[in-house]
């Protein structure tokens, strides 16, 4: 089967998903090979805003560029935030013959529950002294150590990665010297940056560079 043809089984996948879990959990169904434009199908998009033709979050790119998903076949209950609400979110890797292909998204918002637990908390600590209530596990507390961005755009997320890389150095660009600046872009180039829509062009802008230069540092490495 083709990749195509794999990712389009998951298609009514998403919207079964969908009628099972209700309105408080997005599905999201994404093909890696694009993306600027991965998300191909979707449900209850208006928790991040998020349509068909969306981007892959900063989460998603890094699992396609650290290759996690050779190790394990999904990642659950990780946080993510969106329009300044935390979800509980689960990631399922598609895959053809161990090549990754696409993920298949599932982001429950937790706003409703801990604002429950927080008002129940404050209701214990009102109670008298001498009276005893046991509480359940908060939601973070069983959660993985990873934390996503739903509703940044990749091209905003490559940016914010340039951004903070070239500040790690401790150096303005202005007083960078070449093999400085060379390796800034070999950090990048590591990171898979370049390969995203508009990076090379950021690269260039922020550290005083033209594109052209960028590629030649880019291609020294790879030699």
């Amino acid at each position: 089967m083709t990749n195509k043809e794999i990712l389009s089984i998951f298609v009514p996948i998403v919207n079964f998903l969908s009628e099972i879990l209700g309105e408080n959990t997005e599905i999201v169904l994404h093909d890696v090979s694009n993306p600027e434009h991965s998300v191909i199908a979707i449900q209850n998009g208006f928790h991040s805003g998020r349509t068909i033709g969306s981007s892959l979050t900063d989460f998603a790119f890094q699992v396609t560029h650290n290759q996690a998903y050779t190790t394990q076949d999904y990642l659950v209950n990780y946080t993510a935030k969106a329009r300044g609400k935390d979800f509980i979110a689960s990631t399922f890797y598609i895959k053809n013959n161990d090549e990754l292909i696409g993920m298949l998204c599932l982001n429950t918002d937790t706003t409703i529950i801990t604002n429950f637990m927080k008002a129940a908390h404050q209701f214990v600590g009102c109670l008298p002294m001498g009276v005893s209530m046991t509480m359940g596990e908060t939601i973070t507390g069983s959660t993985t150590m990873v934390e996503e961005n739903l509703d940044v755009p990749i091209v905003s997320f490559a940016e914010s990665i340039i951004s903070k890389t070239i500040a790690d150095s401790n150096i303005p660009p202005e007083r960078m010297t070449r093999q400085e600046k060379m390796e800034i872009v070999w950090e990048l180039a590591n990171q898979g940056i370049p390969r995203m829509k508009g990076a090379i062009s950021e690269i260039a802008k922020q550290l005083e560079l033209s594109e052209s230069t960028v590629y030649r540092y880019i291609s020294l490495k790879e030699d």
